[in-house]
């Protein structure tokens, strides 16, 4: 995609963000809502395909008349909102009428797109990663136990996609590579089997992957990921890539700051919209896939809390010891609000980690009533000279 091209849709997304959608949360009801609206349109195709284990309809919104096509789908984990969203804006997109009027036309005429958002309805309803029966719909691709995995299975064995775009969200402990850099974006092209092979359907969503990269580093620099390529025989990803379809895996991490996803979202808005007309052009075809691998890896470098150089006091014995604590977000289904559970995630020497909020607290001392245990609450005080300074509060550090 030009730059100036680019830049613009960027410089434009708040003209198409789905107004009173939520990035981190969206009920059922809310996009049924939306898809109503898409049906009355006239220019998508709504197609009810199923139901949830509890009778939550799913649905395929099917757009364009081209040759090429792509499938993509969101929240086959319930507590992965942030691509729905996304999909959201991006119908918003396609429906308009302005100064991207030639890449429209050129996606309705070249491209046949069908989404499923939110295919995982239930565990959506829960705010949990499962299904209402509590499995893993990504780890669902072989016995098919679950109604929501064989819609999507039959679904794309019967279109049979170029490429799929499997939309999910990661936490935020993930940096690009070894540096205190957080992926706001990981992308993968599943493996097919446990040696990693590689066929032209993985190259191909290698070079798409690429130039989404391309696109996102005017944006993000540094902050973009490789997410591990270990070969899972359960997962879709790696079935439908073996299946013959180019699978681009788009996880939606962390951006400073953006805690309700709302920028992150708008990067998804951009590598959809980067990817489909990469396609149409084929000009990802120019790039040599294997550069694939300079992408830096996902790693898991980040707490969202660290809290360094503390001294603990043990058997009468002082040791010097940093403190990770990670806050696990969960949703209120009653009250219809999040709150936080703040762990420990590590004890010891955390140096060649980071954290998203931290504090050298050499000098200070940990006092606690009770033992500080990994997996444990993060509930303790802070003390220089006897004195209570700082207190830690279910993964919270307020001052006194």
């Amino acid at each position: 995609m030009k730059k100036e091209l680019l830049n613009n849709l960027f410089d434009s997304y708040s003209t198409y963000k789905a107004a009173n959608i939520r990035s981190d949360f969206i009920t059922h009801q809310e996009l049924k809502e939306r898809i109503a609206a898409l049906k009355q349109s006239g220019l998508f195709t709504v197609e009810k395909i199923g139901e949830s284990i509890e009778r939550r309809e799913i649905f395929s919104i099917k757009i364009g008349k081209g040759k090429a096509k792509i499938l993509a789908w969101s929240q086959m984990h319930g507590d992965e909102p942030t691509a729905t969203a996304a999909l959201l804006d991006i119908f918003n997109f396609l429906s308009a009428n302005d100064s991207f009027d030639s890449l429209r036309k050129s996606i309705l005429q070249n491209l046949e797109i069908h989404f499923i958002p939110m295919l995982n309805p239930d565990g959506a309803a829960r705010y949990q990663r499962e299904n209402a029966f509590n499995i893993d719909l990504n780890r669902d691709a072989l016995r098919f136990q679950s109604d929501e995995s064989q819609l999507l299975w039959k679904y794309a064995e019967k279109l049979k996609p170029e490429f799929g775009f499997n939309l999910h969200d990661q936490n935020s402990y993930y940096t690009a590579g070894r540096a205190n850099n957080p992926s706001a974006i990981s992308l993968l092209s599943p493996p097919m089997d446990h040696v990693k092979s590689i066929n032209y359907t993985r190259e191909k969503s290698m070079q798409v992957i690429l130039k989404i990269r391309e696109a996102l580093e005017q944006f993000i620099p540094g902050q973009i990921a490789r997410y591990s390529d270990d070969y899972e025989p359960r997962a879709f990803g790696d079935n439908l890539t073996r299946a013959g379809i180019g699978v681009v895996l788009i996880e939606s991490g962390f951006y400073r700051n953006d805690y309700n996803k709302d920028f992150v979202r708008k990067l998804n808005f951009i590598s959809l919209l980067t990817a489909f007309e990469t396609i149409i052009e084929k000009d990802y075809e120019k790039l040599f896939y294997a550069d694939y691998f300079d992408i830096p890896e996902n790693m898991k470098m980040l707490f969202d809390l660290l809290l360094r150089n503390l001294k603990l006091e043990f058997n009468r014995r002082t040791f010097v010891v940093d403190v990770g604590i990670n806050r696990t977000k969960k949703h209120d289904l009653q009250k219809q609000e999040f709150y936080y559970e703040g762990t420990i995630a590590e004890l010891g020497d955390l140096s060649v980690f980071y954290g998203i909020e931290e504090e050298n607290l050499e000098g200070y001392s940990i006092q606690s009533k009770n033992e500080l245990k990994v997996d444990e609450p993060a509930n303790f005080q802070i003390l220089k000279n006897g004195s209570t300074k700082f207190e830690v509060v279910n993964g919270f550090l307020k001052s006194l």
